[in-house]
């Protein structure tokens, strides 16, 4: 089961203003790795294809948003920490919980999956099976632990000047088109036997995300939101061909960071609105939609369902996304309103 990472929802701020835009393509992101998900879940991987590219424009969105909101501030890293720990942990630990709850083989393991789980600690030493999951209570949270363990090495270096930044991204590049071409294509990240690779892809998306950051000032050029959301929807839609490790490569290293650059604006009207709407959504449909579906198909198999019908797949999203919204609110919000004083 792969797990594509939604962006970590870290919202932007800039003396109080917000890129709604990137918001906004946040949320269409959270939507096509679920899409990917239940294709891949249902037997139909012609469903957003390369949904699991979204995970790559989300570390390359944290290496933008993360740099502006932290890159001068004055803060320690224990402090850095607490505040990303703050965002973050309460949907994990709820997803863990629940993960530990529908969790129907190897329950003799669950009690030190749910320890690991919750501590965010990958079970990189098992010999079990090369490609077991880092996560098994949810295997998509791969991608939050290699986000806060790219971040936290992230910050002491924050202030590394250009040229070390650039030679970083020089070096690496080369490793990453020798990934992409070995294993056709960047589609990595929740399993054991990928665990290294995983991390190199996501400290490459990251340093382009944070070279956005450093560059933004020298170019004035946005594009509207909704060709952006147009353009990504395409690029997570589009099928495989014989060049697809060139094709994920030009995604991660060209398509996303100008993205992320044309995407600093905030619209205005109903946009901004649908903006704000799937920049709140985007973390908990991300962080939820596993342990979502699988509640559900419990559910389904109860009452004498079987296989996967698309009657049942499209009321499951539905479904999701409204539990995604309805724990933002009942739960996300609330809990790290009584947590913010940890972090500060």
């Amino acid at each position: 089961m792969r797990g594509e990472r939604e962006g970590e929802g870290l919202r932007v701020y800039e003396t109080g203003r917000r890129y709604e835009a990137l918001d906004g393509l946040r949320g269409v992101a959270a939507v096509g790795v679920m899409l990917y998900h239940i294709g891949s879940w249902t037997g139909r991987p012609w469903l957003v294809p390369h949904g699991y590219l979204a995970v790559d424009f989300f570390f390359c969105l944290s290496g933008f948003v993360l740099a502006h909101a932290y890159g001068k501030r004055e803060i320690s890293w224990l402090g850095f920490m607490r505040q990303r720990l703050v965002r973050l942990w309460p949907l994990i630990a709820l997803t863990m919980l629940g993960g530990a709850f529908v969790i129907i083989q190897n329950r003799e393991a669950v009690p030190g999956w749910l320890a690991l789980g919750l501590l965010m600690i990958p079970r990189v030493w098992v010999d079990d099976n090369g490609f077991s999951p880092l996560f098994p209570l949810n295997p998509p949270a791969w991608s939050l632990f290699f986000e806060l363990a790219v971040g936290a090495a992230w910050f002491p270096l924050r202030r590394l000047g250009v040229l070390g930044h650039v030679l970083m991204v020089v070096l690496l590049a080369p490793v990453m088109l020798y990934v992409a071409h070995g294993m056709g294509g960047v589609l990595t990240g929740w399993d054991r036997g990928t665990f290294v690779i995983s991390f190199l892809r996501t400290i490459f998306a990251f340093l382009l995300g944070w070279g956005c950051y450093r560059i933004q000032a020298f170019t004035t050029w946005t594009a509207p939101v909704w060709l952006l959301a147009f353009i990504l929807g395409a690029v997570v839609c589009a099928p495989w061909t014989p060049l697809n490790w060139l094709y994920d490569l030009a995604c991660v290293s060209v398509v996303f960071p100008l993205m992320v650059l044309a995407g600093r604006r905030d619209p205005s009207g109903l946009a901004g609105t649908l903006c704000r709407v799937g920049g709140a959504i985007s973390y908990p449909l991300y962080a939820l939609h596993w342990l979502g579906w699988e509640l559900l198909l419990r559910g389904f198999r109860a009452v004498g369902g079987e296989g996967y019908p698309l009657g049942f797949a499209l009321v499951a999203m539905a479904i999701i996304v409204a539990g995604a919204w309805a724990v933002l609110k009942l739960y996300d919000e609330p809990v790290r309103r009584r947590l913010r004083p940890l972090g500060a």
